[in-house]
Order: C-alpha cells, then sequence, then structure tokens
C-alpha cells in the first residue's frame, strides 16, 4: 500500500504552489493584467493582419458572411441616408443624368417589351382561349399567362415557423401581389400537422410530411426544417435544381437564426433580414423560343389597320372641309353681304347664316360664279339695307329703271333726278326711294324733275284711282299683340313700317288731289279681364302705335287714336287684341271719309 503523505510534505507543496502564483503575478500581472494590457495595445495589428484572411476563408466555408453584413450595410446606409441626405446628393450628382438614361432606357424597352407581349397574348385567338381558361380556373390572366410562357416560375416563398404555424417572413415575384399570405401559411401548417398524426410513422421513427401539394395552377413545395418550414409557389414544372436551393437555404437560415427560432415568442421582426436569403428561391425559367412559338397576331394588325384607315380618311375630309369652309368665307367680302355664322361638315355639308342686302347677289349666283361646289347647302339669310355705296346706287338704278323718262345722277353721296314723270308717278317713285333710304333732306334732290303736262280731267280721275287703291291697302293692315300686352313685337314692327310708307305715298296723291287726310288708330283688346282694364289696353295699344308712326316720320297732327275696349262678338273675341286702322279725308268741296269694315 501506498504512504500518505506526512504533514511535512503537505505544507511543502502549498507554499510551492504558493510561489509559482507569486512569480506568475510578477511576470503576468494580477488576473493576467499585463497579457491584458500588450494584447490591447497590440490588438488592432493582430487582427488587421488576419480579419481578410479569416472573413474570406468563413465566406468560403459556408457563404454566411454576406448574408450576416448585409442587414447590418443596408441598416448603415439607411441611417446614413436619413442624417446626412444633403451630402449624399452631393456625392450622387454627377451619376444621376447617366442614371437617369438608364433608367429611362430600362423602362422603355420593360415596356415595349410588355406592349408585345399584350398585343401577342390578348388580341390574338391564343390570348381569348387563355381569359377563357383563365376564368373558368379561377385565377387571373396574368396568372395563367406566367403558366404558358414559363417553364417554372416561383410566384411566392413562405418562411413558416413549425411549432406554431406563424408566419416568420415571405417575398413574391411579383411586387404588387397581395395575397393573405398569413392565412395561406397557417392553413399549410394544419395541413401538415394533420398528415403528421393521421398516418403512421416512417421506418426510422419520423413523422410523416408533405413534400409537394399541387393544385390546377400551382405547386406548392414544402421543404420541412427543425424549426421551421420553407415553402415555394411554382406555376410550371420545378426542377431538382429549385429543391435544392430551398434546402441550402433553409439549413443557412437555421444556422443563422439558430436561438431566435427555438426561442419564437411571435415577434417575426427579427427575420426581416431574411428576405435577402429568401429571394435568392425567386427563381424562373422562360421557355425555349421553340417551344413559345410565336404567332402574327392578325386581330391586333387588322383592328390597327382599321384605325389608320379611319384616321387617313377623316384627316381627308377635314381638309377639304376646311379647303370648303375657307372658299366660302370669302363672300363676307361681297357688298351688301354680311357672315353670321358658316361651318362645314366632313360630308361637305354646309351651313350659312348671312345678312343680305335685297339688291346683292344671291348666295346661289355667287357660289356658281366662283365655281365652289356645296352638295348640301343650309342657308339661312335675313334682309337688311346695306350702306355700302354699290349696293346703294344698284338699289337706286333699281328703282329709277321703272321710269324711262327720268334720269339718274349722283353729286358724291346724293342721288339727283332729272327728267319728266308723270304726276300720279312722282308720288310712288318718291314712296319707293324713301323706303329704300332716300329723303329730300339728306340724300335726295328731286327740284330737276318736272312733271309731265297731261289732259287734267284724265288725270284727276287716274290720281283718284290710285289713291282709293292705296287707301284701301293701309285699311286691310291689322297688328296683332300678345295676351295683357301692349307692346309692339317684331312683326308687327314690319307691318307699321309698311303702314308708314303707304301713308306717305297717300300723302303725295292727296296732295296732288288737294284732299286734307288723316289716319285714325284704333285699338282694341279680347274679353279676357275686366272691362275697364281692356279699355285701359285697348287705347295703351293704340297710343303706342301713333308714338311709333310719328317716329317712322308721320305728322302728329295727322294720326288720331282711339280705344274700342273689348270686342264682345263671340266669334272673333279670341282674336280681337289687335290695332287697325281707317284713312279719312275730305276735300275743299265735300267731306268723304273711306273706311273699310273691321
Amino acid at each position: 500500500m501506498d504512504k500518505l503523505p506526512s504533514s511535512e510534505a503537505v505544507d511543502a507543496d502549498k507554499q510551492q504552489l504558493q510561489q509559482l502564483q507569486q512569480l506568475r503575478e510578477l511576470l503576468l500581472g494580477k488576473d493576467h493584467q499585463l497579457i491584458a494590457d500588450v494584447l490591447q495595445r497590440h490588438a488592432r495589428g493582430m487582427v488587421g493582419s488576419v480579419l481578410t484572411e479569416a472573413l474570406h476563408d468563413r465566406q468560403k466555408q459556408d457563404g454566411t458572411i454576406d448574408k450576416v453584413l448585409q442587414p447590418i450595410v443596408e441598416s448603415s446606409v439607411e441611417q446614413s441616408v436619413s442624417s446626412h441626405s444633403d451630402r449624399l446628393i452631393g456625392y450622387l450628382y454627377p451619376l444621376v443624368g447617366s442614371l437617369v438614361r438608364k433608367s429611362v432606357r430600362a423602362f422603355l424597352t420593360d415596356f415595349i417589351e410588355k406592349t408585345n407581349q399584350l398585343l401577342e397574348n390578348s388580341l390574338t385567338v391564343k390570348g381569348i382561349k387563355w381569359r377563357i381558361r383563365a376564368k373558368q380556373a379561377g385565377v387571373s390572366f396574368a396568372q395563367y399567362a406566367a403558366s404558358q410562357t414559363f417553364v417554372y416560375r416561383v410566384e411566392h416563398l413562405l418562411l413558416i415557423h413549425r411549432e406554431t404555424g406563424m408566419l416568420l417572413n415571405s417575398v413574391n415575384y411579383n411586387e404588387h401581389n397581395s395575397s393573405n399570405v398569413d392565412v395561406i401559411s397557417s392553413m399549410l401548417s394544419a395541413i401538415n400537422d394533420f398528415v403528421a398524426d393521421s398516418f403512421t410513422r416512417t421506418s426510422d421513427g419520423n413523422e410523416e410530411q408533405l413534400q409537394t401539394i399541387s393544385t390546377d395552377n400551382f405547386t406548392l413545395l414544402i421543404k420541412p426544417g427543425p424549426y421551421a418550414l420553407m415553402v415555394a409557389a411554382v406555376t410550371g414544372n420545378a426542377p431538382q435544381q429549385l429543391n435544392d436551393k430551398m434546402q441550402i437555404i433553409l439549413e443557412n437560415l437555421h444556422r443563422l437564426y439558430d436561438e431566435e427560432l427555438r426561442k419564437y415568442d411571435g415577434d417575426a421582426t427579427v427575420f426581416t433580414n431574411t428576405e435577402s436569403q429568401l429571394r435568392e428561391c425567386l427563381l424562373a425559367e422562360h421557355k425555349d423560343a421553340e417551344q413559345q412559338k410565336k404567332k402574327t397576331p392578325w386581330m391586333a394588325l387588322v383592328l390597327i389597320g382599321l384605325v389608320t384607315v379611319a384616321a387617313c380618311w377623316w384627316g381627308v375630309k377635314w381638309w377639304q372641309s376646311q379647303q370648303l369652309e375657307d372658299a366660302i368665307r370669302e363672300i363676307d367680302q361681297q357688298p351688301g353681304i354680311v357672315l353670321q355664322r358658316l361651318s362645314a361638315n366632313l360630308d361637305q355639308s354646309v351651313s350659312l347664316d348671312i345678312l343680305r342686302d335685297p339688291d346683292a347677289i344671291a348666295v346661289d349666283d355667287w357660289l356658281q360664279q366662283q365655281q365652289i361646289q356645296v352638295p348640301s347647302l343650309n342657308l339661312r339669310e335675313r334682309h337688311y339695307h346695306a350702306l355700302d355705296g354699290v349696293i346703294v346706287q344698284q338699289r337706286a338704278q333699281r328703282i329709277v329703271a321703272d321710269f324711262p323718262d327720268v334720269v339718274l345722277q349722283w353729286q358724291g353721296q346724293q342721288l339727283v333726278l332729272t327728267g319728266n314723270i308723270s304726276a300720279s308717278g312722282k308720288p310712288n317713285l318718291l314712296a319707293r326711294l324713301q323706303s329704300a333710304g332716300f329723303s329730300e333732306s339728306d340724300n335726295l334732290d328731286v327740284q330737276q324733275l318736272g312733271i309731265q303736262k297731261l289732259n287734267l280731267d284724265s288725270n284727276h280721275s287716274v290720281l283718284q284711282q290710285m289713291f282709293k287703291q292705296q287707301v284701301g291697302k293701309v285699311t286691310v293692315i291689322q297688328l296683332d299683340f300678345d295676351v295683357a300686352s301692349d307692346q309692339i313685337n317684331a312683326s308687327a314692327q314690319l307691318l307699321l313700317d309698311d303702314v308708314s310708307l303707304r301713308y306717305q305715298h297717300l300723302k303725295l296723291l292727296a296732295d296732288s288731289l288737294g284732299y286734307q287726310i288723316g289716319l285714325v288708330i284704333i285699338g282694341t283688346s279680347d274679353q279676357s279681364g275686366s272691362r275697364q282694364k281692356n279699355e285701359r289696353l285697348s287705347q295703351s295699344r293704340a297710343s303706342n302705335t301713333e308714338s311709333a308712326l310719328i317716329v317712322l316720320g308721320l305728322n302728329s297732327s295727322e294720326l288720331y287714336s282711339v280705344g274700342l275696349g273689348q270686342i264682345e262678338v263671340n266669334s272673333i273675341s279670341a282674336n280681337a287684341r289687335k290695332v287697325l286702322f281707317n284713312v279719312i279725308y275730305l276735300d275743299n268741296i265735300e267731306s268723304k271719309e273711306g273706311q273699310e269694315p273691321q
């Protein structure tokens, strides 16, 4: 048996240990402080010499360096931009022009490509079939078109916590996709748990796990891990390459976020930085050009051709209508014609609204003279007396031409008449000239116009016949008024102009015959309203008519207005809102009254 060490030996060992401890403190310092100080002084150089090699070796080993540094760099850049935006703008300013040009070029290229695909897939028989099938399948046209134009494409990628079934993060191929991924993740977890609980375990004792779920439009690839599931919604046939990529990414996420996954408490914000790793699985592969056989979009070409032809036809018609309108607009330069409105339509029909002096050239004659062909002319023509010198002279020549022995001359703007005229013709000539805008006090000189010598008896009888005819023409004129109104309307004003001219002609004949004449103006009303009101209204109508005739040049001493009140005859009472005229005349021998039935 071994002997137990003596107490002296134990004490010697303790003393030796104490000495060693004292020596260690002398060499290294208390709590290795001397070594720590040396390392602290030289740490920067020591770490700097091996840092890049260490980062290179670790990145080469498992590729986790960029996955760890990327969130840190993004956060630092975001904070730097927020704090020093002005400085960053100064740094980036020289690059903005080229970046903008490149961005616009990329946008236009992408826009043209998408437009080309839209025309090919939407305005063809194939595109219409695709829309019908997409509607039958209950998916959008874009999703169905993707399934037909891609060999495969990962539309969605979800990272789901295995134990709770809650969504940790998700990414979409289409950034604007708004699918409810939280509901999808919960449903997938529930289905996976149902399979695990309902079916027997595998030969190695593990639970059954769903690997693939197929639908009409998607294939769901499920990659399970110890603490999380990765689910990819794939359009088309997913290759083994995608499965391998998902497995690698899932393993990397478990390694980087091992503690966060094991201690997950429902806060998914810590997994925000997993987006860059998840996006590596958003893979896609287009169909080959031979597979994706292009078809000529005949419907689109036909539609574009029709639109082009229609635009050309419209342009030609519009140009022709403008040329026609410009040509007709020259009519406004014609004496005695004032253009009010002109519009030419595409079918060459023309709407024309003008003011025309009766002595001006007719519109049809002017169009024929200018050789302007108008298939359809909608003409609205209103008459007026033009003061243009050419029209005034034409008007005077037209009137004087009816009197062969009268000679017309112009002295500036004054019309001078010479020659001979019959006693009965002179009043007629003067009345017509006055109605055309000539008066002896202004622009008419008839002092040199002589009266032809005729047999007095014959001449007197002719004048009497003409006088009676003019009396009859005046007495048949009636002015109509609106209900309860004493104002002279436009149609009544035209009749008043006629009364004025005829009375002036009658006055000339009366002077030749030695008659004294007067004009009786009679106002009437219907039976609506009270009798007193109707009497006042009929008198007011007669008085207003008298005032209007005075304005037109008649002598007030020869006008007599009277109101008859309401007409009691039932057959005409409804239309009795009138003003009537009677001419009274007398000579030096006897009094005569020429009245027509009213």
